[in-house]
């Protein structure tokens, strides 16, 4: 049984309102559609035109076969029960005749109403109908012949269409399918009522259907199944459905008939997922809005996506959506393009019309005018040719020029977008406006003081405009920046106010600690000043400068220091790193001028610039290999950058090919300074021809007398590989190679033996890379003998000059210094370190110039032995005087020089403000307070290199007294040491020998640190012969004992530590006048010990002592202590460092038993101590010098 019903056949015949156009309308009611829809389901076999008027011929082709029936063959289907129904189709029609118009006459005349109820059809050899086309042309289809010639009918399906159809009346068509209905239920066969067309459904025909089958006479058993044919809705269930009932063996189960809406929802979603899968494929392929349908088509149809939806929607419809998306593509192209171009066109706008100003009030049409006159219209805008009418129509939619098409200026957007500009100009204005005006209204508010919150002072600003129309955010911030400049102008204020009492803080003692009656007596000396009291809302930050300006007094540190950047520390060393770059880059004119030795300049024009790493090469070489070592060069490199070391070094190149003595052959040009060379040879011709070449230029330097070690241009000698040279040739270049590099010292580069297995080249990437490095190993080690500091003879000065700059001060610094940088023989020695050699009397003398600032210069005294002060203040500033005035107090009486910076000159400036005036008259007052001497720059003060002359004879002639005041002079009545043998009766420790300057700034000097090569006219004298001997102390056992400080010499021979009493042995000096002696007779006898000064307590009187009979001793008859100090200068010696502090606690018990041996009782000890105190409360600290002591250094 089973079996019969999965083979179950089923005849349908489709009925319904036919016949002419006067019966059926302008349309049928759509038999043929929903026959066609079921036997072809896939959309390219569907077709919507299907006609019933025909010709003659085509009515009694096989087709038609004279017949008013069409065969639509069969088809099998699945039921939901997995049943398979095979269905045979006919349709029952009317055909006209299309010359009459009037309906074929067949073999039964009957009419359609009779004619359509037939249950067995028959006509021999007819054909299988598929569309109109095929009339006429039934070998170009597929030709199927219906079933043995007949068919009985199983069902029928009488069709309804309830959509509204013109020259059709409704009352017509229900009374046509009323009658049909009637005789199809006459013939006691399964009847479906198909209602079509229901995507264009009226209600009124929907209702009258259902009024017909709800018939008594039909007994309810006619189902109604709602279909479209179009759309392809409930087609298949209605044939299903009348197969159900046809099929004897399924009664009682009924189809479930889902309604059309219901249907057609679920029919939407599976077109929606079919055509959604299309289109992503879609648009994965063509990407490209130039594609076209033929070249993508291909790739579709091996996808199942769109084979599904061509089956659903058809290959028209997939055509469609195929053009609608590369529509879209162009669309959004173009869309693309123009949202990029009016993003630019706000830029642009803001470059040309950066203001209202630039706008001028200009509509917009004038505006594209004035930017078509624009100096940089071609660089923003573009404009499109006169054949082509919009930008998006020609070619330039496929351009990548950035500018903006002018004709697009002309749209909407783009007039929006200036008129954005417009009003965006508008409102920043306003609000600049308004943030301008509340700023001025904090400034010009007395209760707006630092560390005020906003809240308690916006009482001030209410019903102000600005204050209403800036947001709580804008005027917080504004607030907030407000605050911050005035918090940082009031410490600047206070810390000015600081400096401005520098007396005070030099009252305290500066190795003790800060005690809170310290402070409160600073804060009473403060409290009343305003700068003081501005400050009282931030208090602990007010304790805090204070307290870090009380640490700086006490450790002047130059990186503690307030002014940063700007402290005189820094900006002396800029200046005079500066000037010495100048002078070494300015050659003929500091050669002209005095100022920079010959030989300075010339050896260093090739340094390397540390901070760009600019390697400038000569490349000599003639037949070629020059060029071709550059290109060597070139090919190892990026941009011309080579990196070695780690570092990148820029190069530039200057191949040399020809006879040396042409100007375009130099080795330097006027836009070329070489920094090395590289000199390139491979046989004996180009090797004659470097050496021919270096004799010309570089040798014949070699025989100046003032040359340095190392002068000359750096030369790298390279040997290129010559394929056509035998192994005996290329030995005998490389000897001659390597034997001219000996004789310049110079770095010979041989050729790698790889290299001489590859015939086709002369270079290798080792050699420049060796080539390169030598060079600049070269050019650094060369480098540490050009410093100046080790170029000078250790040179030892006549005097020692510190001069003191305030931090802060706002004057050109080269001002004060301008006299003697312009100095024709000024040399810069140190950091800070200048000397001078100027004719004090008739002899020519060296004056060192420290320049310092205040903080630093107070100290300096401590360290080193100093002849005089140059006291630079502002004029305009107080602070900077007061300065002058606390380091008076804490230095020795030497002579003094203060220095009055004004900016337009003196006189102008003593009148041109009161402020100036009476600051310049304070400060004359000082000096004359002091006896000492007073000036004031003028305009032309830089240049007035003698300016500083008269201070510096002033100070020449008070050496003597100066020494003396300092502790380094010695008198007669000082007890002999010889008699002082136990260890509390040791004598005390000679003071050291003042370190030079450029050792206190830890940098080392070549040579001893004797003066051993002065000259005839400047070679100092020694007032006394001193001798060494020594003594039992300086034993390895005595050294214990010592109570002098342990310092570390960096000078001596052994790189060991110096302890104290080999510095202080206990020597003596000879006591029968002998005649002193040039440092250059004793330079060889000097030992370990000479950097160390030896006084009359520091020689022992021995018979044994004695030097070697070639040292000249020539008695002298001069006094002591009275000697003329311009014709017999007494130069003292200084250690490499100076002696570390000491405790002063610790070594208390030594200082006692010394000043018991001095002859000191308790009571002289005690009168002694009160007049110490008593001159400091009077603002002196130096100690007196009527009594010498142990020299224990003081603690830091």
């Amino acid at each position: 049984m089973a079996k019969k019903l999965e083979s179950k056949v089923f005849n349908v015949s489709i009925v319904g309102l036919s016949g002419t156009e006067g019966n059926k309308g302008v349309q049928g009611v759509g038999k043929s559609c929903l026959c066609n829809r079921f036997m072809s389901p896939h959309a390219d076999s569907y077709y919507t035109d299907h006609i019933s008027v025909l010709s003659q011929t085509d009515f009694g082709g096989r087709i038609v076969n004279n017949d008013h029936f069409l065969y639509w063959g069969s088809v099998t289907k699945t039921s939901d029960d997995a049943l398979d129904y095979t269905f045979h189709v006919i349709e029952q029609t009317e055909f006209v005749d299309d010359s009459s118009f009037q309906t074929f006459k067949s073999g039964k005349p009957d009419p359609y109403i009779k004619r359509c109820m037939a249950t067995k059809v028959q006509s021999a050899e007819k054909l299988m109908y598929i569309c109109k086309n095929q009339l006429g042309l039934e070998h170009d289809y597929n030709q199927v012949l219906m079933p043995d010639g007949k068919l009985s009918i199983d069902g029928f399906m009488c069709v309804f269409d309830i959509s509204q159809v013109h020259q059709r009346r409704l009352e017509h068509q229900v009374e046509f399918f009323t009658l049909i209905l009637n005789n199809l239920v006459k013939t006691k066969k399964p009847i479906v009522v198909v209602t079509t067309k229901h995507d264009e459904a009226n209600d009124q025909y929907i209702r009258e259907v259902e009024r017909i089958v709800a018939r008594k006479e039909y007994r309810n058993n006619i189902p109604i199944v709602e279909t479209s044919a179009h759309e392809n809705i409930n087609v298949e269930l209605a044939y299903m459905t009348l197969a159900h009932l046809i099929d004897k063996s399924l009664k009682g189960q009924k189809t479930k008939i889902v309604p059309y809406q219901e249907a057609a929802k679920a029919r939407k979603e599976v077109l929606d997922v079919a055509r959604d899968a299309y289109q992503h494929h879609l648009r994965s392929l063509a990407t490209d809005y130039n594609a076209t349908w033929s070249s993508v088509h291909k790739l579709f149809l091996q996808n199942p996506d769109y084979n599904h939806y061509v089956d659903l929607c058809g290959t028209d419809s997939a055509k469609k959506l195929f053009r609608r998306h590369v529509r879209q593509l162009r669309e959004d192209h173009i869309s693309m393009k123009e949202r990029r171009y009016l993003e630019g066109l706000k830029t642009v706008l803001e470059d040309m019309l950066p203001d209202l100003a630039a706008i001028a009030d200009r509509s917009w049409p004038t505006t594209q005018a004035y930017l078509k006159r624009h100096e940089y219209f071609d660089t923003y805008f573009i404009e499109m040719p006169p054949d082509v009418m919009s930008w998006k129509d020609g070619d330039h939619i496929e351009s990548n020029d950035p500018r903006i098409p002018f004709d697009l200026l002309d749209s909407n957007e783009a007039e929006n977008i200036f008129r954005n500009h417009i009003n965006a100009l508008h409102a920043v204005q306003k609000r600049t406006e308004m943030k301008r005006q509340f700023k001025e209204m904090l400034d010009n508010n007395l209760q707006v003081t630092p560390g005020k919150p906003l809240s308690e002072v916006q009482i001030f600003f209410l019903g102000r405009e600005c204050w209403s129309f800036l947001s709580d955010q804008e005027k917080h911030l504004i607030y907030d920046q407000h605050q911050a400049e005035i918090r940082e102008d009031a410490k600047i204020d206070f810390q000015e106010l600081l400096l401005e009492h520098a007396e005070l803080f030099a009252k305290l003692d500066p190795h003790g600690d800060i005690s809170p009656e310290d402070l409160k007596r600073i804060n009473f000396e403060l409290k009343d000043e305003q700068r003081y009291k501005i400050l009282s809302r931030l208090e602990n930050e007010r304790k805090v400068m204070l307290l870090n300006h009380l640490g700086f007094v006490q450790y002047p540190f130059r990186d503690k220091c307030p002014f940063r950047e700007y402290c005189m520390e820094q900006m002396v060393e800029r200046l005079l790193l500066n000037k010495a770059h100048s002078k070494l880059g300015s050659a003929s004119e500091s050669v002209k001028m005095g100022k920079t030795p010959q030989s300075w300049i010339r050896a260093s024009q090739w340094l390397l610039d540390s901070q760009d790493n600019q390697l400038n090469l000569n490349i000599l070489g003639c037949d070629g290999l020059a060029d071709e070592l550059t290109n060597e060069i070139r090919s190892h490199c990026i941009d011309d950058e080579y990196s070695l070391g780690g570092a990148i070094y820029s190069l530039d190149y200057r191949p040399i090919d020809g006879d040396v003595n042409l100007p375009h052959n130099a080795f330097r040009s006027e836009g070329f300074l070489p920094h090395g060379c590289f000199c390139v040879y491979s046989n004996e011709e180009t090797l004659s021809y470097v050496q021919e070449s270096l004799e010309k230029t570089l040798l014949s330097d070699l025989e100046r007398e003032d040359r340095l070690p190392f002068q000359g241009l750096p030369i790298v000698i390279i040997l290129a590989f010559d394929s056509s040279l035998s192994d005996k040739e290329l030995t005998v270049l490389r000897e001659e190679g390597g034997n001219l590099a000996d004789r310049l010292q110079c770095p010979f580069i041989d050729i790698p033996s790889h290299l001489m297995l590859e015939e086709s080249q002369k270079f290798d990437a080792t050699q420049i890379d060796h080539a390169l490095r030598d060079l600049i190993e070269c050019i650094k080690y060369r480098a540490e003998f050009i410093n100046p500091l080790q170029l000078q003879e250790a040179i030892e000065p006549d005097i020692r000059i510190v001069m003191c700059c305030m931090c802060g001060d706002n004057y050109n610094l080269e001002t004060p210094l301008g006299p003697l940088l312009n100095h024709q023989c000024c040399y810069i020695i140190g950091e800070r370190t200048l000397i001078l050699e100027t004719y004090l009397d008739d002899s020519k003398r060296r004056v060192e110039v420290i320049v310092t600032s205040y903080h630093h210069g107070a100290t300096i005294v401590q360290d080193s032995l100093v002849h005089g002060y140059i006291l630079v203040y502002s004029s305009k500033r107080k602070a900077s005087l007061a300065a002058v005035k606390a380091l008076i107090t804490t230095t020795p009486t030497i002579p003094i020089q203060l220095l009055a910076v004004t900016e337009s000159g003196g006189a102008n400036a003593f009148f041109s403000s009161d402020y100036t005036q009476a600051l310049i008259t304070e400060g004359n007052a000082l000096a004359d307070k002091l006896h000492a001497r007073f000036m004031t720059t003028s305009a032309s003060f830089k240049q007035q290199t003698a300016a500083y002359t008269p201070f510096f004879k002033e100070v020449w002639d008070n050496k003597t007294d100066t020494e003396e005041t300092l502790g380094y002079g010695y008198s007669d009545d000082e007890p002999d040491p010889s008699d002082m043998y136990e260890l509390g009766m040791r004598p005390p420790p000679a003071l050291p020998k003042l370190p030079k300057r450029i050792d206190s700034y830890g940098v080392n000097t070549r040579g001893s640190a004797s003066n051993s090569q002065s000259t005839e006219d400047s070679e100092p004298v020694y007032d006394q012969l001193q001798r060494y001997v020594q003594s039992d102390s300086d034993h390895e056992h005595d050294r214990a004992s010592s109570t002098s400080p342990t310092f570390y010499d960096n000078t001596s021979p052994y790189g060991t530590v110096n302890h104290a009493n080999d510095a202080y042995s206990d020597v003596t000096t000879s006591r029968n006048g002998d005649q002193p002696l040039r440092p250059s007779q004793v330079k060889n006898r000097r030992n370990i010990y000479a950097g160390w000064n030896e006084n009359q307590y520091d020689i022992i009187p021995s018979e044994q002592t004695d030097w070697t009979d070639k040292d000249p001793l020539v008695s002298s008859s001069s006094p002591q202590g009275s000697l003329n100090r311009r014709n017999n200068q007494q130069v003292k010696s200084k250690p490499a460092v100076k002696p570390k502090p000491l405790n002063m606690h610790r070594f208390s018990d030594v200082t006692n038993v010394i000043r018991r041996n001095l002859g000191y009782s308790k009571q002289q000890h005690h009168q002694q101590q009160q007049q110490q105190q008593q001159q400091q409360q009077q603002g002196f600290n130096y100690m007196p010098i009527q009594h010498v002591q142990a020299p224990l250094a003081t603690p830091e």
